[in-house]
């Protein structure tokens, strides 16, 4: 059997050049590495990478992949088959277009919606019915295929591809980039992945936003309400931590500014809370805001008062169930 020995990322440099900036080089690297890192955390294995000097022909980058207990990769083909065609997968598919837009180009709020469409347990099962595979030997291609599309989704897995494109972009003297595992005669084991300059854009996220999340019945004690008019934020305490939020929902201010509403230690309002959230540059989750849209009710101690907007607003729910349930 053939054995896979190295990952080989291959650089195709302008006017048959074989030097690169080592700034975009090093950053774009970083990005493939963290990659490297969460399909590895995605599968449930660990790995070492070695970087082995490169060859002509544009700039030709050798990263040998070693597994658990320094032992290398290669004693079988499985298991690097499978790690880089997950990697070459997720660097060079192309992202799925969207018919409305002029662009190929996906959100984040995009890939979250695509995310949500592969349901959680098919994941879990698609990702163990690899690792049973890669235990009893070569997994079946359309086993590697789903795991790959599975750990894909992986945001953080975008978020760093996107990266290493953005640099790229930036960084003209690229033509081209490939990916591929190659034996020590330096022959494909697994076929290079090619991507070209012009499809770099459509891996490039051109939004870090994520759809915001709402909760219908958040309960928020209120530390400090907003007693004039002005765009200020309240502070309060939600699920044991301190927030800042937006009120919108004019009735309850119009009446708190009106000193219709009063609020005493330990006041509190439940209510249809949105929370803003984005990915930063390492894939991770931030909150950039959170915001009150309705007043559900407000209690003092333990005496509840429902809200005129939150009696509209359980109505209205009760009216959609309803609906529902005729069809």
């Amino acid at each position: 059997m053939i054995q896979a020995d190295r990952f080989q990322i291959h650089y195709y440099l302008a006017n048959d050049s074989h030097a690169m900036d080592a700034f975009v080089r090093n950053r774009c690297e970083a990005e493939l590495l963290a990659i490297f890192q969460e399909v590895c955390a995605t599968l449930g294995t660990s790995i070492r990478i070695e970087s082995v000097p490169h060859e002509q022909g544009g700039l030709r980058e050798y990263w040998k992949v070693y597994g658990e207990n320094s032992v290398q990769i290669n004693t079988t083909i499985a298991i690097l088959a499978v790690l880089i065609s997950v990697v070459s997968t997720a660097l060079s598919r192309v992202p799925v277009s969207d018919p409305d837009k002029d662009e190929r180009e996906k959100t984040i709020q995009e890939l979250t919606i695509e995310e949500k469409r592969l349901a959680i347990e098919e994941k879990r099962i698609n990702l163990e019915k690899l690792r049973k595979e890669m235990k009893d030997g070569l997994p079946k291609p359309e086993t590697i295929e789903k795991a790959a599309k599975s750990a894909e989704l992986n945001l953080k897995i975008q978020s760093r591809r996107s990266n290493f494109y953005r640099h790229l972009t930036n960084y003209e003297k690229v033509t081209a980039v490939g990916f591929s595992a190659v034996d020590v005669s330096d022959n494909d084991v697994i076929r290079e992945h090619l991507v070209p300059r012009s499809d770099f854009h459509m891996y490039v996220l051109v939004d870090n936003s994520l759809p915001t999340e709402t909760f219908d019945g958040a309960t928020i004690e209120i530390v400090a309400p907003v007693l004039k008019e002005g765009n200020y934020k309240w502070k309060g305490l939600y699920e044991g931590e301190a927030i800042s939020f937006s009120m919108t929902d004019a009735e309850f201010k119009n009446a708190v500014l009106l000193e219709q509403v009063a609020f005493q230690h330990g006041s509190c309002i439940n209510c249809v809370l949105q929370i803003h959230r984005k990915f930063n540059e390492i894939g991770e989750i931030e909150i950039t805001g959170y915001s009150v849209v309705t007043v559900l009710d407000k209690t003092d101690g333990g005496k509840t008062h429902e809200t005129p907007q939150g009696k509209k607003h359980r109505a209205y729910k009760k009216f959609v169930q309803d609906q529902r349930g005729l069809f």
